[in-house]
Order: structure tokens, then C-alpha cells, then sequence
């Protein structure tokens, strides 16, 4: 298996630009000379993140990399740019709003998309009304409002409804006629939470869970096979990018991989194992009391945006009422 795995994870970013860069591409796709970031670094930038959404960015800063005060002189204080000084405040500003720490890397659409939630404007972070930090006129133009108006797909690439209806059209092929269905070990949970004790509301816009549950209910024990990251029922879903085969929302969704690989253990499977479905099901309501055990990390806290608790604290109702029924109809 290690000879398959992917080249790209976020652990290998495939862009590396200052944290006060990130902003700047925007200020240029908007039509500002921005001196934050020359045109033809801009350009690279904007064409890779508009060909793939799932591209890892890292953001750096040399603001720690400042010497002790006790190895500068007088003469390397008068010689401090105030340029220099602004745009370590530039990049901590950023790095500030958006959460993160300098070398922290993101996929690139949350990361545009988490830009334009948290920073309405670049006045107060590229530009000062204080002599001497007046920074970059251009931050005042509303070339980067008027990008920011238009979302992050602007910026970045996002699935056509023709693309998805496709991929739809595939899975619910697949769920409803194949030998085998590969669904990640979280989305049994996602089932049972969306099945609310047999009060579901239908087929689901962004996966085929209900197309995958229609199956089960005809059919108990059809194989499936329990994996770990993006499976069949991910397909359709505006976050899947299908040529990296990457989740493109929030940190990847993390979180995610972290559910499969909590829920695997639980039941005492490895990634890949193949069951009737109904055995799975069945492991799972035994193991698994309630969502909060996988979904809200055992203790029900949220640590940081990208560790967010779906369903909240608490835990999912519907997913106990579902254990309590059964959910094969």
C-alpha cells in the first residue's frame, strides 16, 4: 500500500508564499499592482489554485526570526526598514484573523474561502493612517473587495452541477447494481444520525448515503467494504475533486479521516475489510453508544475551526434513536 500513496498531502505543500502574499494574489486577480507579490508570482499562484482546488498552500513569516535585542546595535536599529516592520505586522495580521501559525498549510480552497470570511477588507492590515505605516494605497482601491463580493470560487476552482449530476448518476449506479460498495466507516454513523429512527428526509444533495441505505434495506447482507478517506458515496458532492481524489473542504476535512480511523477501531477492523453490510451495522450500534464517542472526539470540545463537531457537543439524537430502531427499514 505505501507505494500508492498520494504525493500531495499537506505535509507536502506544493505552494509556499508569505502569509501576507495570500491577500495579495486576490488584490491582483482584482486588478492592483500589488507590491506585496510581483504578477508573474501572482499569476503561477492563481492558475494552479483555479486548476485545482485541493493544491496545499504554506504560509510563512520571518517575524520570528527577529534577533534577541541584545545582539542588535544602535547602528542595526537606524538601519530598520519600516517597510520591513509592516510586513511582519502584515503577516501576523493574516495569520492572526485566519487562525493559523506561520508554516501552517492549507488546501487551497479553504483557505480562499476562510480568507473571505475573515478579512473583509485589507485596510487596517495593509494600509495605516499612522505617519511612517501608511502601507500600500492600493489596499484602499477595493480590488480585493471586489473579488471578495464574488466568493472563493472566484479565486479557486469549484465542480460544475453537470460534473456532479454525472458522478451522481455513476454512484447511485454503483450503490443500487454493484457486488461490493465501498463506503468510509464514518458514513454508517452519517447514515444512522440522516435515518433518525426511520424519520429520514429523502435522498441527501452532496452524497448518495440514501441511495447506499436504499440498497442495504433490500438487501442486508450485500458486501461492503469499509475504507478510510473518500468513497462511493463522496462522488457527487461539490467538495470532491475528482482528479486527486481529494476532499477539498475544511483542512481536507480531517476531521474526517480521523472519524474512519476511530470508528475502524472501535469495531476491531482494519481499513479495507469487507462484511455484509448488516454485520457492520450491527458492530457499530454494539461499539458506538453515541456520536460524541467519534464525532465529538470523546469529550465533546471543539479545539480549532478545523476540528469542528458535527451535530454539536452534545452528539447526534438521531444517530441513538437509529440504534435504538435499527435502520433497515
Amino acid at each position: 500500500m505505501d507505494r500508492d500513496r498520494l504525493s500531495d498531502g499537506l505535509c507536502s505543500p506544493q505552494i509556499e508564499i508569505e502569509a501576507r502574499q495570500l491577500p495579495g494574489t486576490v488584490c491582483r486577480l482584482g486588478g492592483a499592482d500589488c507590491p506585496l507579490i510581483d504578477e508573474q508570482a501572482a499569476r503561477a499562484v492563481l492558475n494552479a489554485v483555479k486548476a485545482n482546488p485541493a493544491v496545499a498552500i504554506r504560509l510563512t513569516s520571518d517575524a520570528d526570526s527577529i534577533p534577541h535585542h541584545s545582539r542588535l546595535t544602535p547602528e542595526d536599529y537606524a538601519e530598520t526598514d519600516t517597510q520591513d516592520a509592516l510586513n511582519r505586522k502584515r503577516d501576523l495580521d493574516v495569520l492572526q484573523r485566519l487562525g493559523l501559525l506561520p508554516g501552517d498549510t492549507r488546501r487551497a480552497r479553504y483557505l480562499y474561502d476562510l480568507l473571505f470570511h475573515r478579512i473583509e477588507t485589507l485596510r487596517g492590515i495593509c494600509a495605516h493612517d499612522t505617519p511612517g505605516w501608511e502601507g500600500c494605497p492600493l489596499a484602499r482601491s477595493g480590488a480585493y473587495e471586489s473579488v471578495r463580493q464574488q466568493g472563493f470560487s472566484a479565486v479557486v476552482y469549484l465542480r460544475p452541477q453537470e460534473e456532479k449530476d454525472e458522478y451522481r448518476r455513476r454512484s447511485a449506479k454503483v450503490a443500487a447494481e454493484g457486488d461490493c460498495i465501498s463506503v468510509r466507516a464514518h458514513h454508517f454513523m452519517c447514515m444512522a444520525c440522516w435515518y433518525n429512527g426511520g424519520e429520514h428526509g429523502g435522498e441527501r444533495p452532496e452524497d448518495t448515503i440514501y441511495e447506499i441505505w436504499e440498497r442495504i434495506r433490500r438487501e442486508p447482507d450485500v458486501p461492503v467494504r469499509i475504507v478510510e478517506g473518500c468513497c462511493d458515496a463522496c462522488d457527487c458532492c461539490d467538495g470532491f475533486h475528482p482528479a486527486t481524489t481529494r476532499c477539498v473542504h475544511p483542512g481536507g476535512l480531517i476531521r474526517d479521516l480521523k472519524k474512519d480511523l476511530d470508528v475502524l477501531q472501535k469495531v476491531g477492523l482494519k481499513p479495507g475489510a469487507v462484511l455484509p453490510a448488516r454485520q457492520f451495522i450491527e458492530l457499530m450500534f454494539e461499539r458506538i453508544a453515541t456520536t460524541v464517542e467519534v464525532c465529538g472526539y470523546g469529550d465533546g470540545v471543539v479545539r480549532s475551526n478545523e476540528w469542528a463537531i458535527c451535530s454539536g457537543p452534545e452528539g447526534n439524537e438521531g444517530y441513538e434513536r437509529s440504534r435504538e430502531t435499527g435502520m433497515l427499514g
